[in-house]
């Protein structure tokens, strides 16, 4: 038998590593959060200048957060995702969330065949889902563009499916973009203090959550009608 990494480390390890990222970007962008705390039009324009003279250093913490967040089992990094859009607008933010998105995700498909998961992930209803469908690959890209479904059930499911790596990055690649768009547009509109795009980026995510839920339905009256036919 092929030696298992343990996963209760692996996961304090990511957390340790979040907690030392977290400190690094809030001592860099520690007044920058102090003026948007204080927002009027003129505040706005020094924090305008504030956050476009943060350097590359800080551009790759935010990168890497997100990428170990990602990783994390159960944690969640839309907060870091918004507020990488609210810094740097819709397309350098989206970029940002998109390589750390991607780089998460890579990163725990790597390691996902080494890691003892529980009898209750890999009897998941969802996991069942992912795994058993006319189309898996397309299944796995609707996977990773929903952000109610936790990374590592996808990635397990391409795991098991044996998807190549061409495949899995192009899966990814695609999966990844719309969430990764939608919370840099969310937290650009924040800055901008726009009520109509933030309510915007809200209907896309529901829409994207919504897309999940019926495509589920679909698949499960699908299968339920081949097997009153046997």
């Amino acid at each position: 038998m092929k030696k298992k990494l343990n996963k209760p480390l692996l996961i304090s390890g990511g957390v340790i590593v979040s907690l030392i990222l977290i400190y690094f970007i809030y001592r860099d962008y520690r007044p920058d959060l102090i003026l948007l705390m204080h927002m009027n039009p003129h505040n706005k324009m020094v924090l305008l200048h504030m956050i476009r003279s943060h350097g590359v250093k800080d551009v790759l913490l935010l990168l890497a957060l997100i990428a170990t967040f990602n990783a994390i089992p159960g944690m969640s990094n839309s907060f870091v995702c918004v507020f990488a859009g609210l810094c740097y607008g819709p397309v350098i933010g989206f970029i940002i969330n998109w390589i750390g998105n991607i780089l998460g995700n890579c990163a725990v498909m790597s390691i996902i065949r080494k890691i003892d998961l529980s009898k209750r992930t890999k009897k998941s209803k969802l996991l069942n889902t992912l795994m058993n469908q006319s189309h898996p690959l397309i299944g796995l890209t609707i996977g990773f563009m929903v952000p109610v479904i936790p990374s590592v059930l996808v990635n397990y499911a391409g795991a098991q499916l044996n998807v190549s790596r061409a495949r899995y990055l192009a899966m990814v690649t695609v999966g990844m973009a719309p969430t990764s768009f939608i919370y840099a547009f969310g937290g650009d509109a924040l800055f901008k203090g726009d009520s109509k795009r933030i309510i915007g980026a809200v209907i896309a995510i529901v829409i994207v959550i919504a897309m999940y839920l019926l495509i589920k339905k679909l698949i499960k009256r699908d299968r339920n009608g081949k097997q009153a036919a046997v």
